[in-house]
């Protein structure tokens, strides 16, 4: 048997999907209800972390280095 996810929304009640043809004429089903947030986040504390982490490895350097471990002598 093979198992499919997908998304839904609840309504009152009524629960539809996105994608309602993707769904068998008939069948059985476990439904898994995610929490919606109740709060949005605070976009000036998201804004503040942007651009905080600090690295002192030259990303490109890095993958030059890994990836010349790929080619093969010629």
């Amino acid at each position: 048997m093979a198992y499919l996810t997908m998304e839904a929304e609840i309504d009152h009640g009524r629960i539809t999907v996105a994608e309602p043809e993707k769904l068998p004429l008939k069948g059985r089903a476990l439904l898994t209800v995610l929490e919606t947030p109740e709060r949005r986040p605070d976009l000036e504390k998201v804004k503040a972390l942007l651009g905080t982490l600090k690295t002192d490895i030259d990303a490109v350097e890095w993958q030059r280095d890994v990836r010349s471990e790929w080619v093969e002598p010629g």
